[in-house]
């Protein structure tokens, strides 16, 4: 298991080599959050469970015309990426369901 930290200074390494080199308009490394499936209790929570997505980091590189998102596990290891057309939708959902770990540019 690699530290949490050392995993985020890589990405932020990646992010900005991507943005050196390709020039977007910005580059985001995202932490996705845990997602509520099951609570039980009424106004006092008695018991919740959590799971987190697989892709556990993203690097979102967004373009003029598309949005080019990579996929990294908890140990930083690259699960692959993919172009998405820019949607203010899908915009709104990465933004709800993340936490920014840095930003390009500032």
């Amino acid at each position: 298991m690699i530290n949490p930290k050392k995993t985020v200074k890589q990405l932020i390494f990646f992010a900005k080599r991507e943005f050196r080199e390709k020039r977007p308009f910005n580059v985001r490394v995202l932490r996705m959050k845990s997602e509520r499936i099951f609570t039980k209790g009424g106004p006092l929570k008695v018991l919740s469970i959590s799971q987190t997505p697989s892709a556990y980091y993203l690097v979102l590189v967004e373009y003029e015309n598309y949005l080019r998102i990579y996929y990294y596990s908890k140990d930083g290891l690259s699960l692959g990426a993919r172009n998405f057309e820019v949607d203010k939708n899908l915009l709104q959902k990465i933004n709800k369901s993340s936490v920014v770990e840095y930003k390009f540019p500032k």
